[in-house]
């Protein structure tokens, strides 16, 4: 994979950590997930004595009290549907809850995986449903997006925000707030699957975080592919005057996936077209020749991945994961899935984000593997799913839908 020299840090990186074009960097943001039993609280009643638990520099002030400390310091990171819950706390909360800095600070430091958006691939069945992984964040609160104008066909998330496709327009929301925006009609036809990146990554020094639409489309009926940019900050597309003519096979599988800003897509030749939203510098991804089975990009531990799953025998699955700048396998491990079966069955693996873990669908069941700890979950009941499901990984965030 060939790139220009130029590149460009994360905003919130440190200045020795590289960037994705220089390869892929291995930090990770904290989750914080020890902090999510505080969503459960009340506030307005609860007795707090452990004030001295807090670092020192959070209580210098004598006159500080719990609510006080609990409001600045331990909001911001929990999910938006917990926070939504809390306004009831006070007038102050309510404010507080309700002010662009909290959403801020909260789109930026809730980075937990909160479970999956849902959607038959059907034409003729367009309901879109939430999956949870998290307890704090059933209901989201409006899993089935029935806020928006019309019936729409989910496209793409990040950090918190999705892309829907109405029939003639693209919208952004957030499912937590109930906020969207419909966007301008692009210059150029997208199609009916469009290869489409929502691209969101709020940051701690700028609090005006602004979100552009990604999406690579073949020009003229060439094998030449384009790409037209949104930018919810002037509100309007533009064509990038970057193109790519080097796939095999020009076709684009519909969707992609976005991290430390290039969006990436998976083609029909065993190739992942990244595009450098910022330089506007596009690049090919070879995966390994040896890569079989459903596949999927997907985001692990601050790193782009490709996860491969089979179903070798009977209960057994092999996971292959290949990571790095030029996807290399890192990664082999058989585990069991399930109870025992004499037949072997397709699978699919799931796209996650900020976490160790592979999902993946068996017929009418979902599984998360953790990596780290090697232990298997099942996140779904029986007869949840059809193998037609189309899934977004989501994130619970107050992430504004509407700036420009």
């Amino acid at each position: 994979m060939e790139f220009s020299q130029a590149y460009y840090m994360n905003d919130d990186s440190d200045d020795n950590s590289p960037y994705i074009f220089k390869g892929f960097s291995s930090a990770t943001t904290s989750q914080r997930r020890g902090i999510h039993p505080l969503a459960g609280y009340d506030f307005k009643t609860e007795a707090y004595q452990k004030v001295d638990e807090f670092p020192a520099h959070i209580i210098r002030k004598g006159d500080k009290k719990i609510k006080d400390l609990v409001k600045e310091h331990v909001l911001p990171f929990l999910p938006a549907k917990s926070l939504m819950k809390f306004k009831a706390v006070s007038k102050d909360w309510e404010k507080w809850i309700a002010s662009p800095l909290l959403t801020h600070q909260q789109s930026f430091s809730c980075q937990s995986f909160s479970g999956y958006f849902y959607q038959n691939m059907s034409k003729w069945d367009m309901n879109t449903t939430f999956l949870s992984l998290d307890p704090s964040t059933i209901g989201v609160p409006s899993p089935a997006l029935d806020f928006l104008p019309e019936v729409v066909k989910i496209l793409s998330s990040c950090n918190g925000l999705l892309l829907c496709q109405g029939l003639e327009k693209y919208y952004v929301c957030n499912p937590a707030t109930k906020n969207w925006k419909i966007l301008p009609p692009p210059r150029y036809y997208h199609g009916d699957e469009p290869a489409i990146v929502l691209a969101f990554e709020p940051s701690l020094r700028n609090i005006e975080a602004y979100y552009h639409v990604i999406c690579a489309f073949p020009m003229l009926d060439q094998s030449i592919i384009g790409f037209e940019i949104y930018s919810s900050e002037s509100d309007s597309w533009s064509c990038s005057s970057a193109y790519f003519s080097d796939l095999e096979n020009p076709c684009l599988v519909g969707g992609g996936l976005f991290m430390k800003g290039v969006a990436y897509y998976e083609t029909k030749s065993n190739e992942v077209l990244a595009f450098d939203v910022k330089e506007e510098i596009a690049a090919i991804i070879s995966l390994p020749v040896e890569v079989e089975g459903d596949g999927s990009l997907t985001q692990m531990d601050g790193e782009l991945s490709y996860v491969t799953a089979s179903n070798v025998r009977e209960n057994v699955f092999l996971i292959d994961i290949y990571q790095g700048v030029e996807l290399n396998l890192k990664h082999s491990v058989s585990i069991n899935l399930g109870p025992e079966r004499s037949l072997t069955y397709a699978c699919k693996v799931l796209p996650c984000v900020n976490s160790d873990a592979v999902a993946i669908q068996v017929r009418e069941h979902i599984y998360l593997y953790h990596i780290r700890e090697q232990k298997v979950e099942s996140i779904a009941s029986p007869n949840a799913f059809g193998s037609a499901k189309k899934f977004l990984p989501y994130i619970n965030s107050l992430a504004n839908a509407t700036l420009n």
